[in-house]
């Protein structure tokens, strides 16, 4: 009797690494919104107490979750008064509106009527995460993401704390010793903060940490959101983008890329040329691979997967090519205020410690290697409706 059907789970994958605790843990993780994910110093009702990781949007652009959050079971929605404007099944997905406020009867009187008086009531729309609000509705009826999400952001912090007793290691084995402060300082949990500071030698020192469970895969150094309308914050990362777009014009994608993008009298040349909103030579070279596949393109176009789609051109071994990028790179670092660039192989729970910025350079380490691989390619979900473009190499 053929045994095929009962084998196709045999092979392992790539990443064997299980941490049974946070398995355990993540059967403890409650699934419903509280206070403490909602941001501080934003008005309403909220005690400026600790937070955790922030979910709603604490300025008018600011939407990591443009899908929204579903309803966890039956609510109301309710009005300002109490009243009930409409009754919520479970699974309606709602969006909190910017600024993602807190309000309690309790302490406002907002809602008010015959609401709850120690229940928090966030604002929320039903049309979608640029919309204006519609009501009141508890906060701890609304699903937040749990589970792998969260159990990635406690592995990170673990993994900042580890990384500061390992350079601490580090400094006490030089000879002679070199002198730090106990003390330092890691990221709170979805910050855009430095991974780890520490003070070295009587000097800051700043590091950038990545965590992988594979140490032969490809690691997502980090990412840049792109998107065809910019604002303040992404106009930085469209420079990034495009000074790593025109490498691979000029010398690392296919010819026909090439021709098309170099010629002045075409199209894409012109396109490539353009400066500002949907211009430069990323987008240039993604309009170009969508005139030729549809499903390549932007989060929140038509006909393009929910996080965005990223043509296959964006991939070299080119060894010329790969240098020039790790240049690059080197200047996203430095221009960061990075000093190291630390990998923390969680499979045999070491540390590998790159420098990224001689003229910083205490712990006299060897300097980011270069690369066997360079791919950028979408990273998670859409980010304030925009594509996270992530920068994956493997050393």
């Amino acid at each position: 009797m053929s045994l095929t059907k009962y084998l196709h789970q045999v092979k392992p994958r790539d990443e064997s690494y299980v941490n049974h605790v946070d398995r355990i843990q993540d059967l403890f993780i409650t699934e419903k919104f509280g206070p403490d994910n909602f941001p501080n110093g934003v008005g309403g009702d909220k005690p400026q107490q600790g937070e955790r990781t922030i979910y709603p949007p604490v300025a008018g652009k600011d939407y990591a979750y443009p899908e929204g959050f579903p309803t966890l079971s039956k609510t109301d929605l309710v009005d300002k008064n109490g009243e009930v404007i409409k009754s919520l099944s479970a699974g309606t997905t709602v969006w909190f509106t910017a600024p993602a406020t807190l309000h309690k009867r309790g302490i406002s009187g907002i809602p008010g009527g015959k609401v709850s008086l120690d229940r928090f009531f966030a604002k929320v729309s039903l049309k979608g995460y640029d919309k204006s609000f519609d009501g009141y509705i508890p906060i701890s009826d609304i699903k937040k993401p749990g589970g792998k999400s969260q159990k990635r952001v406690a592995a990170g912090t673990k993994t900042q704390q580890e990384c500061a007793a390992h350079i601490k290691e580090l400094c006490d084995a030089k000879r002679p010793k070199i002198k730090f402060k106990s003390e330092f300082n890691v990221a709170p949990s979805s910050s855009t903060k430095p991974d780890l500071v520490m003070t070295i030698g009587e000097k800051r020192i700043q590091f950038e940490i990545k965590g992988t469970n594979a140490r032969a895969n490809e690691i997502t150094f980090f990412d840049i959101t792109a998107r065809r309308k910019q604002n303040d914050k992404s106009k930085v990362g469209k420079e990034e983008l495009d000074a790593v777009a025109e490498l691979f014009i000029i010398q690392g994608g296919p010819t026909n890329l090439k021709n098309a993008l170099t010629d002045p009298r075409g199209k894409w040349y012109k396109l490539r040329k353009k400066k500002g909103d949907e211009g430069g030579a990323f987008h240039a070279i993604m309009e170009y691979s969508k005139s030729l596949n549809s499903t390549i393109g932007y989060a929140g176009d038509t006909g393009v997967g929910k996080s965005g789609k990223l043509p296959s051109v964006f991939k070299t071994t080119n060894k010329s090519l790969l240098k020039q990028i790790h240049a690059k790179i080197l200047e996203h670092f430095i221009k960061g205020g990075d000093d190291y660039f630390v990998i923390h192989d969680r499979s045999s729970d070491t540390f590998e410690v790159y420098n990224v910025n001689k003229e910083n350079d205490v712990l006299k380490k060897k300097t980011l290697p270069q690369f066997k691989e360079f791919r950028l390619s979408t990273y998670g979900g859409p980010s304030a409706a925009g594509t996270r473009v992530g920068y994956k190499i493997k050393l």
